[in-house]
Order: structure tokens, then C-alpha cells, then sequence
């Protein structure tokens, strides 16, 4: 029974020759080895086979991962794009914030310099209301171009009045600011009749500073008639003024000279009853009042 078994575990191969006289030769195999034999073949193939699905299935998660790379890098740059526009944004920002503060400081010299009887009105007021501000990413409220915009016209704007108050006699032209005598019909002090006073005379003493009142060039510095030592100046195509009974003259015909400079001294040369200014302000080479002029820059004195 054993030997059956035995039997069965092998396989038998005979071998025959075409030389009848030739012996059949036989030989046993075990089958467990020969279809070890058969099977040893096979497992390259299933490795190949094996191999190349997993590098299928790698390759196919390599262009997964390269797909959601590439998006990543399209999110990565836009989202340098954005903050590269943010940050020019804000660099704008900063800049329009150091403009309006620039403007602003500006503004209010202006406004420091200007009489304070001047009320802002019209053009030169700039409301910064919301209309005007522009909000940032950050929720911060900054002035937009058009407020940016008007504050600039509004400078311009007052950059051109000033220069024309620069030539607008409106200073006074000595000290103390008392008016002794008033621009129109008046008693004349010396024949003690009505006559038409071209000017206004303010008080001083002798040697005190006489000043322009705008700034322009001297057309007169002598001795003039009546009006004993006179100054004149030219300040504009509009505007002339005169100063008489000076004691001394410190300017000549041609000077130019700016609004404050000290022109003379007060004295009582020429028609005169003693130390005082005369005082003119010519409009289109026709005396005007005076007093409206000095008023732009507060109240005046008269006796």
C-alpha cells in the first residue's frame, strides 16, 4: 500500500531511440518538484505583470499629485498677485495719507495767514464727508482722488488770492492803528472850510516806522507839493498808495519792495499841522476809502 503511494508522488518518463537494438531508458521525477519546475517560469511574469500595475497605478497618482501641484501654485501665485496689488494699494494709501496731511498743514498756514475777519466760503470750503473717502481692504477710510483733488484746487485757489492780497494794500501802514482824520468831505484844519480828503491821516510821533502795505516797486520818493515827503508805490495794474509828511524817506524811485518793509518815517512836512501820516490808497488811479482795506484784517480806530 505504501509502495502505491509512493508511486503516485512520482512521474515516469520514458525515453526511446529509433535504434530498435537501442535500450529503453527510463527515468522517475517527483511531481511536487516538476511542477515546481513548471510553475518557476511563471512568477517573472506575474512580477513583470505585478510591477507594471503598481507603476500604473504610481504614475497615475503622480499626475494626480503634479495636477493638484500645478493648482496649488496657480492659488500660490494669484495669491502673490493679490498681495503685490495690496501692497501698492497701501503704498498708495500711505501716499495719499502723507499728501492730504501735507495738504492739510498747508491749508491751515494758509488759513492762519489769512485775515481772520475772512469767513471760508464757497470754493474754498472742502467738506470731507463720506463721498470723499474710499475704504481700503483693511476697512480703513482714506481720502479718495477726487477730495485729494479739490484740496488741491482749493491751495491753488488760495495760492492766487494770497499773491493778490500780497499786492492788495490791506496792511497798516504805521502804528498805532488811529485814524484822526476820515477819507471824504471834512473840515479843512488849515482854512477851516469843507474840502474833499483824498486819504485818512493816522496818528504818530515823530520817527515812527512808516510801512508798505503791499508788495510792489516805488514810483515816488521826493518831496511832493502839499504832501511834503512822499512815498508812492505801484502795486498792481489797480491798485497804487501814498504816503505824505514823512520826516525821512528810506526807499528810491524803482525799489521794490514787500508788504511790511519800512518806507519813511513820520513827520509833518509839507501842508501839514503837525506829525501825522497821510495815508492814500488809489483804485484804478482814483482814490478810494482806505478803511474797507484795513478792515479786512480788524477793527480800526477813528477819533
Amino acid at each position: 500500500m505504501k509502495r502505491k503511494r509512493n508511486k503516485n508522488r512520482l512521474l515516469t518518463f520514458t525515453i526511446l531511440s529509433n535504434d530498435a537494438n537501442q535500450v529503453v531508458k527510463r527515468f522517475h521525477m517527483n511531481k511536487a518538484f516538476f511542477y515546481s519546475l513548471m510553475v518557476l517560469p511563471i512568477i517573472p511574469v506575474i512580477a513583470l505583470i505585478y510591477f507594471m500595475t503598481m507603476n500604473q497605478h504610481s504614475q497615475a497618482e503622480i499626475e494626480e499629485l503634479t495636477a493638484h501641484l500645478q493648482l496649488e501654485t496657480a492659488k500660490s501665485e494669484k495669491l502673490e498677485r493679490t498681495v503685490s496689488i495690496l501692497e501698492e494699494e497701501t503704498g498708495e494709501t500711505k501716499e495719499r495719507l502723507v499728501e492730504l496731511t501735507a495738504l492739510e498743514e498747508q491749508m491751515r498756514q494758509y488759513i492762519d495767514e489769512l485775515p481772520t475777519i475772512v469767513e471760508p466760503s464757497g470754493g474754498l470750503q472742502v467738506l470731507a464727508d463720506e463721498t470723499n473717502m474710499v475704504e481700503t481692504e483693511d476697512g480703513l477710510m482714506v481720502p479718495s482722488s477726487e477730495l485729494l483733488e479739490r484740496y488741491k484746487q482749493t491751495l491753488a485757489m488760495v495760492d492766487e488770492i494770497s499773491e493778490e492780497l500780497q499786492y492788495t494794500p490791506t496792511s497798516w501802514p504805521t502804528n498805532p492803528n488811529t485814524i484822526t482824520s476820515d477819507f471824504g468831505i471834512r473840515n479843512d484844519p488849515l482854512n477851516r472850510s469843507s474840502s474833499f480828503h483824498s486819504g485818512v491821516d493816522i496818528r504818530g510821533q515823530y520817527g515812527t516806522p512808516v510801512y508798505a502795505t503791499a508788495d510792489g516797486r516805488v514810483t515816488l520818493a521826493k518831496y511832493y507839493g502839499s504832501y511834503g515827503n512822499t512815498v508812492k508805490i505801484k502795486h498792481s495794474d489797480m491798485y497804487e498808495t501814498l504816503y505824505g509828511h514823512l520826516m525821512s524817506i528810506d526807499v528810491e524811485q524803482g525799489d521794490m519792495v514787500k508788504k511790511g518793509d519800512t518806507i519813511g518815517e513820520i513827520g509833518s512836512t509839507g501842508r501839514s499841522t503837525g506829525p501825522h501820516l497821510h495815508y492814500e490808497v488809489l483804485q484804478n488811479g482814483e482814490p478810494v476809502d482806505p478803511k474797507p482795506y484795513f478792515n479786512i484784517y480788524g477793527e480800526f480806530d477813528i477819533e
